[in-house]
């Protein structure tokens, strides 16, 4: 039994047809990872404007506004009690700023620390890293992970820590 080939072509581009004429594809629009952008500030800012006080403010020299949350470039935080958080990179999602670019945090009274990253809770005022971090204080300097600064109750928590304290004579 033979099969001539008029008819194996016949098959082939009867299928090739239903292929064609069978199938619609749709195309849609590519949606990023991190969402849709629906704002874009240049020299952005937020202020808390409290009666007594200035308090707190948040700056960056960029934000990009997607819809759970805000990306911020060259971020600096100050609070009402003076302390201020630098950042090259940050996203502030829901109460929580997160940091994670050359992070530096001064307080009000000369304590500043260095890390790659923290988590600054803005209701509670708490501010966490588990990343290695660097402290500085009347020349001493302080190295640990996993730093947990609570503003309000002004304590530092650190775990891991080697120190060099240095006592600096008042003039």
């Amino acid at each position: 039994m033979a099969v001539r080939i008029e008819y194996l072509l016949m098959m082939v581009f009867t299928i090739l047809l239903v292929s064609i004429f069978g199938f619609h594809p749709s195309s849609k629009e590519a949606i990023s990872a991190k969402g849709q952008k629906e704002v874009e500030f240049d020299i952005f800012s937020l202020h808390n404007i409290k009666e007594d006080n200035s308090g707190k403010k948040i700056e960056a020299s960029r934000g990009v506004k997607y819809k759970n949350y805000i990306d911020l470039y060259d971020v600096n935080v100050t609070d009402e009690l003076g302390h201020a958080l630098f950042s090259n990179r940050a996203i502030y999602q829901g109460d929580t700023l997160y940091m994670n670019q050359n992070v530096k945090v001064s307080r009000a009274d000369g304590v500043t620390f260095y890390s790659k990253s923290l988590n600054y809770e803005t209701k509670d005022k708490v501010v966490t890293t588990n990343d290695p971090f660097l402290l500085e204080f009347n020349k001493s300097v302080i190295r640990g992970r996993k730093l947990e600064l609570e503003v309000e109750r002004d304590t530092i928590s650190a775990y891991q820590v080697e120190a060099s304290i240095w006592f600096v004579k008042e003039p």
